[in-house]
């Protein structure tokens, strides 16, 4: 079900650090990618995302809130900066690897006080 990472793909978006540093600014986003990392692959059915977002993001309260996010804010916006793609019919998201916004997503991690929430919803950008 899930393809392997790869990180030398042609497909692999190149961010600029202002555009990186407004994907990381949401948790629900910085969610999103360390399932990708973690995970050690490249898609993942809708249902896998909404789990682990209800799981590891302190705003989400319940599942339909987390596809709510995903679906109608969150996708959406990954996607038009080409990180991931996403198959609304098959509810299929494909990563492509940002060796960028991983780095990024590494010294925010290493930075960020364990208390440190960011709303899921709060302004799109």
């Amino acid at each position: 079900m899930s393809a392997p990472l790869h990180t030398d793909d042609p497909l692999t978006p190149n961010l600029t650090l202002s555009a990186a540093s407004k994907i990381l600014k949401k948790s629900i986003r910085r969610a999103i990618i360390r399932y990708f990392t973690a995970e050690k692959t490249a898609t993942a059915q809708l249902a896998e995302l909404v789990t682990y977002v209800y799981k590891g993001v302190d705003d989400i309260t319940g599942t339909e809130q987390a596809r709510i996010a995903l679906v109608h804010t969150h996708l959406p916006i990954l996607a038009d900066h080409e990180i991931i793609d996403y198959d609304e019919r098959s509810k299929t998201v494909r990563y492509r690897n940002s060796k960028r916004l991983k780095q990024l997503l590494e010294i925010s991690d290493t930075h960020e006080s364990p208390n440190e929430t960011t709303h899921a919803y709060g302004s799109n950008e």
